[in-house]
């Protein structure tokens, strides 16, 4: 059975902070109200979570959140990640008994200086929660006039619940 996802966008992450902050006792500082308190976050590390992959150029032309379980849909998000890149890239081997892989990508944006990428997880009652940085430009920002597709690729511990994907959309002002 696939797993569930969820997403939610929610207000800028600095409310969220001040909150947090002045509400800090012993509980743990958890600067998201879409993560509960007491989340355990994972690790940046080959027995936890590893970012696999993040570029700018992609098939991802529309925005996507994608949990992979199996390697038949790895592979055709592999290559839909690098559609049409010379020399083709070698799809990394995946262990799915015991890990998954989530993607998320922005869509098809007319300029540069957009990016994505997955800045946290964490574990709570029985749901993985992936906070999700979507970076934009300001008006004043010099960007190049190319197409771009950012994407980030991240292998997680396989999921036994609902993944949720917690949004925070950032304007950087140049």
């Amino acid at each position: 059975m696939p797993n569930a996802v969820v997403s939610y966008t929610h207000v800028p992450l600095a409310a969220a902070l001040l909150v947090v902050a002045a509400c800090n006792g012993s509980h743990p500082v958890v600067p998201d109200p879409r993560f509960p308190l007491g989340a355990v976050d994972i690790g940046w590390s080959d027995d936890a979570a590893g970012h696999v992959a993040h570029g700018y150029y992609s098939g991802f032309t529309a925005p996507a959140r994608l949990v992979i379980d199996n390697d038949a849909d790895w592979r055709a998000a592999w290559a839909q990640a690098y559609i049409g890149m010379t020399p083709t890239l070698a799809v990394p081997a995946i262990d799915f008994s015991r890990s998954s892989v989530i993607i998320v990508a922005s869509g098809t944006h007319n300029t540069g200086g957009y990016d994505i990428r997955i800045t946290r997880l964490a574990t709570a009652d029985d749901h993985l929660y992936a906070e999700v940085l979507s970076t934009s430009p300001g008006s004043g920002c010099i960007t190049t006039q190319a197409l771009t597709q950012p994407f980030d690729i991240v292998r997680i511990p396989k999921p036994t619940g609902t993944v949720v994907f917690v949004e925070h959309p950032v304007t950087h002002d140049c």
